[in-house]
């Protein structure tokens, strides 16, 4: 497990216990940024942890299948014994889409954190996108997309 060893000594990153990690895994963090990873944690090939800030906690024995995305500006938390389908996606943070006149890319994001309790099951293609909280044992089906209400002073 040389890839596991490998991420274990990155700074900003915790690793409670053994750790499984795919091939073509790929993790970014941004300066102060944080990824703390469970005891028998499993990255699927592919997947792809960026953290531009904040924290991304994945708790103990979570499967997070292949080429998932996990995507941090505030905070993403996934409790313990979750199953994250294949090509799923986990973002904190939108862009801006009040102002019809302004494109979206310069009118900024909003992030609020997103929390998923422990045994939850998204399925393959399950977006879930900021400020949203996936219940414990909740089971999210494939390609569905779950969001969390948003204040307007919650935003980055």
């Amino acid at each position: 497990m040389l890839r596991a060893a490998r991420l274990a000594r990155r700074e900003g990153v915790t690793v409670e216990g053994s750790l499984e990690v795919g091939r073509g895994v790929r993790v970014e963090l941004a300066r102060d940024a944080r990824l703390s990873l469970g005891a028998g944690c499993v990255l699927g090939a592919g997947t792809r942890i960026l953290v531009r800030g904040g924290e991304v906690r994945i708790g103990a024995g979570t499967h997070v299948g292949e080429g998932c995305r996990i995507v941090a500006h505030t905070g993403v938390t996934i409790g313990a014994r979750c199953r994250i389908g294949p090509q799923a996606a986990i973002m904190d943070a939108e862009h801006e889409i009040g102002d019809p006149e302004t494109p979206i890319r310069a009118q900024g994001l909003r992030a609020a954190p997103v929390t998923i309790g422990d045994d939850a099951v998204l399925g393959p293609g399950a977006v879930v996108l900021a400020g949203a909280q996936v219940s414990a044992g909740a089971l999210l089906g494939a390609r569905t997309v779950t969001t969390g209400a948003m204040s307007p002073s919650g935003g980055v």
